[in-house]
């Protein structure tokens, strides 16, 4: 059966049909075009649109209640699998892909810092809460070296050292030193050499040595850093050795501030 129907009236018109199996299941049919137009009384405005886009929609005709403040409906933002994190006071939660002590990945992420003026003292908070980055009114970040947890220790003798550990660790940890001073007493009446470095047995005499002196004077001494950055960081198992001659009639100190941490 061929496309369009003839239909008769006092004259002879063609209708616009094709023919299709109806709901794909039943026969062969002659299904009708259609043509849209206004829906208002003897109305022949055509409603516009076309087979790339469809139907045209004229948004201006929405309801006026529909302000940036007005809800038209909700929408739930998800990775096809959990759930985006939305709240009235933070907005759209945004988290890293890459969670603490995951393996690093992606590229990096800026972040922002709060500006406080200089001499101002920032609120504390309680120890595990979260905190602001803070920086001076010129972006500059405000920082001070070093760990929340360094530990100083003295070593005193008036006698030969050799390999004497001023701080151990174990195995599966490091010590990191961020000061070390040798100071000798007046009452020396010799200069003794003085070397402290990395060892787990021997104080090292080239690689690991932290400070060294080829005879500290009476009275004198000896100084690497501040105590706000790194000076020497020991391999696993490696203790903090000292080896110096005797101060004869006196004695020599060493002064180490430091923090271990896990290798």
């Amino acid at each position: 059966m061929a496309d369009n129907v003839a239909v008769s009236s006092t004259a002879t018109y063609t209708i616009a049909t094709d023919e299709v199996q109806v709901g794909g299941t039943q026969g062969a049919a002659q299904v009708q075009f259609v043509k849209l137009v206004d829906g208002t009384l003897n109305g022949t405005a055509v409603i516009p649109g076309d087979t790339a886009n469809g139907l045209d929609v004229d948004v201006t005709r929405l309801p006026a209640l529909i302000t940036s403040t007005a809800i038209i409906g909700k929408v739930k933002i998800t990775d096809g699998t959990t759930d985006a994190q939305v709240s009235t006071t933070g907005g759209l939660f945004i988290g890293g892909a890459v969670a603490h002590d995951g393996t690093d990945s992606g590229n990096p992420v800026k972040v922002g810092m709060i500006t406080i003026a200089h001499g101002t003292n920032p609120t504390a908070v309680a120890a595990a809460d979260r905190t602001n980055l803070y920086a001076n009114r010129a972006g500059i970040p405000f920082f001070i070296g070093g760990h929340p947890n360094i530990v100083s220790t003295e070593y005193a003798t008036t006698l030969v050292s050799t390999d004497v550990a001023v701080v151990t660790v174990g195995a599966g940890a490091k010590v990191i030193v961020t000061q070390a001073q040798v100071v000798a007493a007046n009452a020396n009446t010799t200069f003794p050499q003085v070397r402290v470095g990395f060892g787990t047995a021997n104080t090292p005499t080239t690689t690991g040595v932290i400070l060294s002196h080829p005879g500290v004077p009476a009275g004198g001494g000896i100084s690497r850093g501040d105590g706000s950055g790194i000076i020497g960081i020991g391999a696993d198992n490696e203790d903090l050795r000292i080896t110096n001659d005797v101060p004869t009639g006196g004695s020599i100190r060493v002064l180490v501030s430091y923090y271990t941490i896990e290798s």
